[in-house]
């Protein structure tokens, strides 16, 4: 399917998307929040994968590699966020479906929380041939926050249906 940066109207005409349909994905014809997710879902996976390879493996570099993967991290997190919270905005408020959705969020902003005080910790030591264990023990809690928070997320999309078909409300 190509990318459509203009809406057919029902009148056979075309208008621009607005940046909240943008948001959306509506140009891609799917949603963008669970797109983008896979991105800091990879990076906050892949920082304690790193951490640990510094502990066990003998890999020097990987506490730099780790603090410049949280950076990327944090971009991808960004724009996560950004798009799920238009997604959320569309939900009406005391519906079933939004409470799910701010539990979803409340374990994701956790779970960013955790790897920016990870990432505060970290950064003046980064050079560090081997991860610290305050580091290590971050990413676990983060990581577990994040397991929990994604679930929590594909059941919003695989048991309740939300933005799947645009149809689900409650």
């Amino acid at each position: 399917m190509a990318i459509s940066m203009r809406k057919p109207l029902s009148t056979g005409e075309t208008q621009p998307w607005t940046a909240k349909e943008v948001l959306q994905g509506k140009p891609l014809g799917h949603p963008s929040h669970p797109m983008l997710v896979h991105f800091p879902v990879a990076f906050y996976i892949g920082t304690l994968g790193l951490d640990i390879l510094s502990k066990v493996g003998g890999f020097p570099a990987a506490p730099l590699a780790t603090t410049w993967l949280l950076i990327g991290a944090f971009a991808a997190t960004s724009l996560a966020v950004l798009t799920g919270l238009v997604d959320r905005s569309t939900v009406r408020a005391g519906s079933q479906t939004r409470g799910h959705i701010n539990r979803h969020m409340l374990l994701q902003f956790v779970t960013a929380g955790l790897f920016v005080l990870n990432f505060v910790i970290r950064w003046p030591d980064r050079h560090l041939a081997e991860a610290k264990l305050l580091w290590l023990i971050l990413d676990v809690i983060g990581v577990g926050t994040l397991v929990v928070g994604q679930y929590l997320g594909g059941r919003l999309v695989y048991g309740l249906g939300f933005r799947v078909g645009e149809s689900a409300e409650d």
